[in-house]
């Protein structure tokens, strides 16, 4: 198996649509809409969610991350800057910290064929290199502890470990099991980006790691 990534546009959204209508949209309808509402409007899942990602695509409000396995799409990570993903500013306890433009890294999806084989590690890979081009200096990322016995399918936030890998640090927390941590990008966090998923040629291509 060997991976590779492509960011979201009008051209890959169909890989997009590929990976989340063969899964039911996600979480029954979500299309990965979820924290592109702001915290008390109106939101539910349902199909109608895929149109209206598509439409925040065509607007230019919309990022992320496919990972494929050849032609077929397996992986997906949702970032953004943080208005475009404005649904953590309701939480309680939550501070927002905007000042330095920041930017927001909030979900994850891996089909089922492909868990436990390296694909949430590629996305965010590709994701901090996308973020690091385009000159983000702060980003935030919401993980959630969980315990040995939950299911892969409840990941959609990442894991506390995933992102310490990639020199994130806690700064806070919501609630009893959410982190909110932190990194700052520079000059040199392509490469070392590119180092903790394994190396990679300017495809954008990864082997997986099992």
């Amino acid at each position: 198996m060997r991976l590779r990534t492509e960011e979201l546009s009008e051209s890959t959204w169909k890989d997009f649509e590929d990976l989340f209508g063969r899964n039911n949209g996600v979480w029954g309808g979500c299309w990965c809409t979820f924290y592109q509402v702001r915290r008390g409007s109106e939101w539910s899942a349902g199909p109608s969610n895929r149109e209206a990602h598509k439409e925040r695509l065509r607007r230019g409000s919309a990022h992320g991350v496919i990972v494929m396995d050849g032609s077929v799409p397996v992986g997906w990570c949702q970032f953004g800057p943080a208005e475009e993903l404005p649904r953590v500013d309701g939480r309680k306890g939550y501070r927002t910290r905007n000042g330095e433009g920041l930017w927001r890294v909030t979900c994850f999806f891996v089909d089922r064929t492909h868990r436990k084989a390296g694909v949430a590690r590629t996305a965010l890979a590709a994701a901090l290199r996308s973020m690091e081009e385009n000159d983000v200096k702060l980003v935030e990322a919401y993980p959630t502890e969980v315990g040995k016995r939950t299911s892969a399918s409840f990941l959609w936030s990442g894991t506390p470990s995933l992102f310490e890998s990639f020199g994130f640090v806690k700064t806070g927390k919501l609630g009893k099991r959410t982190w909110v941590m932190q990194k700052r990008l520079g000059p040199s966090e392509r490469e070392a980006a590119r180092g903790r998923a394994g190396r990679r040629p300017p495809s954008h291509e990864a082997a997986s790691n099992g």
